[in-house]
Order: structure tokens, then C-alpha cells, then sequence
């Protein structure tokens, strides 16, 4: 089975959602009313009380989860604390055989940040950096940064420790405690 990639993001935002309504909030898509929405694609409410937040969801089947952001030459993104306006759900889809398994990692808006501005600049200044980038790089944030930890550095880049120091997964409290 090949999805594209709009595929794969409307399958990582459904199954966000299907998850924050089995815990009993209301969850709107933002993208069905405006396509690309910048900075989130789903709103969650408490219908209780009306408390709400705006979460951003970021689907790929690949260990490096584009973020839809690129950074400068010297791993700078510009205005990234404005563009990042609330959690962030990473949805790791594993498609094998025509069955898709997904994992979902919450992460904090504070947490999102940081681990973009940390990788960013040791992607753009550290990693293995014997000239300078050329071009603006597209950021990406590893599986295994996402599973915290620096005895779980990514296979890939075992240099960069992630500055999430426990595991992210299935972390839902993130956002329910937003919406207490």
C-alpha cells in the first residue's frame, strides 16, 4: 500500500482525534474548513467548561518526521516560539502488509521547541560539519528523540541526545491537562 503523503496526514490527524473523543473531549478539524492551516490542525475542547487548545499533528512513516519547518544556514528557525501555539502529537505510522500500526508522541509546546532548537542547531553546527550548509535544511525530528532519553539515542545520529529525558509516547496527559 503507498499513501501520499496528504494521505498519511489525514490518517496521523483522524486517529489523533478519535483518540482525544475516547477521552471524552470535542475535537475539531481545523484543515476541513481551512486547507493547511498554519500552526495547528485540530482544536480540543472540553465541553464542560470550554476550555480549548490547538494542537498540531505530524504524520510520517520514515524514522524522521518532517515538522513542515526549515531552518536557517546556522540552525536558527525564525520565530519558531510563534509558529509553535500549542502540543505537538508525532504519529509514527508502520506500514506493513496493508496494516498500519501507529505510536503517538505528545509532546508540550515547551518541549517542541526545545527539541527543534536544540537538533536544529546541532544538525546545522555539530553533526559531522566539515562545510557549511548550502542551503536552508528542511527540520525533521527522529522517532528516537521522541522516545527521550540519552541511552536511547537514534541509530542514526547517536552524537545529538534528545533533551526529552523520558518517553513522549502515548503521553495524552500532555493535552488533557491543558483542557482541566
Amino acid at each position: 500500500m503507498e499513501l501520499t503523503q496528504e494521505q498519511k496526514g489525514k490518517i496521523g490527524e483522524t486517529a489523533v482525534m478519535l483518540e482525544l473523543l475516547k477521552k471524552g473531549f470535542n475535537v475539531i478539524n481545523i484543515n476541513n474548513s481551512y486547507p493547511n492551516y498554519k500552526n495547528a490542525d485540530l482544536i480540543c475542547m472540553n465541553a464542560n467548561d470550554g476550555k480549548s487548545v490547538m494542537i498540531q499533528v505530524k504524520t510520517g512513516t520514515t524514522h524522521n518526521i518532517l515538522t513542515g519547518l526549515t531552518s536557517e544556514t546556522n540552525g536558527i528557525v525564525p520565530n519558531l516560539e510563534e509558529k509553535i501555539i500549542g502540543p505537538w502529537v508525532f504519529v509514527f505510522m508502520n506500514v506493513k502488509y496493508n496494516n498500519i500500526d501507529m505510536e503517538f508522541y505528545i509532546l508540550t509546546k515547551e518541549e517542541t521547541i526545545e527539541l527543534i532548537k536544540t537538533s536544529c542547531d546541532w544538525y546545522a553546527n555539530a553533526y559531522n560539519r566539515k562545510c557549511e550548509l548550502k542551503s536552508k535544511p528542511m527540520v525533521g525530528v527522529e522517532v528516537d528523540w521522541l522516545k527521550g532519553g540519552a541511552s536511547k539515542a537514534t541509530k542514526l545520529h547517536p552524537e545529538y541526545k534528545s533533551t526529552l529525558h523520558q518517553t513522549s509516547k502515548d503521553n495524552w496527559w500532555k493535552i488533557t491537562e491543558l483542557l482541566k
